[in-house]
């Protein structure tokens, strides 16, 4: 019989999912641009309208326009929720944030553009940004509760490293998320095992299904297959 705590973090992910998407879609686009946008995003691939959210890259393959547009403005949206947390925990001014918030106003600017002229290239480089924004601001929200010198000066570094897009790599971000992974212990993560992750789900090709599963079913559908075999 599946784990209990197991089934109830795979329901409490499905509802942060969704609930992340709709907030993403209407922090984007005016409501009445929101609905449409859902609606481009989430329609069965093999739809009358599916090729409006298609590109000409040749990666589209690999991942398709949709799922990558989908995964970009999500997290955005992740990124955006964790700063707001950061912020509510600093009692004074700081200039970190200040500038945080300023990059991501404007990368979602960017996406906007790009997401229109349907630059397949352009976005992926806004989401290497956005990855990165997102290990730096869990490595300053953890600054605000640790205090061991060691762990301060991981934490300082990742927090320092806003490197243009261009150098940023998918390694150097595995680095760095394996950094905050190993050298810290789950209490001090605030129980996030894994600081990318749950990010990857937004780019998957299922998005649809995802958003829609109830997996608080999962201990009935598991006692249905049992009594069928």
């Amino acid at each position: 019989m599946r784990d209990v705590n197991a089934v109830k973090k795979m329901s409490s992910d499905t509802g942060r999912a969704s609930s992340c998407f709709d907030r993403a879609l209407h922090s984007f686009w005016p409501s009445d641009k929101a609905a449409h946008m859902r609606t481009l995003l989430l329609e069965d691939p093999d739809s009358a309208a599916s090729d409006t959210l298609k590109s000409s890259s040749r990666y589209e393959e690999f991942v398709s326009f949709r799922q990558l547009v989908t995964g970009a403005v999500c997290a955005w949206q992740e990124c955006w929720s964790l700063l707001q947390t950061v912020k509510s925990k600093i009692m004074n001014q700081d200039p970190y944030i200040d500038r945080k918030t300023e990059s991501l106003v404007k990368l979602k600017t960017d996406l906007i553009g790009e997401i229109d002229m349907r630059h397949y290239r352009k976005i992926v480089m806004c989401v290497f940004s956005l990855l990165s924004a997102y290990l730096q601001l869990q490595a300053r929200r953890m600054k605000i509760f640790i205090k061991n010198p060691r762990l301060m000066s991981i934490l300082d570094e990742i927090c320092g490293s806003d490197s243009p897009v261009c150098s940023t790599s998918v390694e150097l971000l595995q680095q760095r998320n394996e950094r905050l992974k190993c050298n810290f212990r789950i209490y001090q993560r605030d129980n996030i095992e894994d600081f990318l992750v749950h990010l990857e789900e937004y780019f998957q090709p299922k998005m649809k299904n995802f958003l829609e599963k109830k997996t608080w079913l999962i201990c009935e559908q598991g006692q249905s297959a049992a009594v069928k075999y």
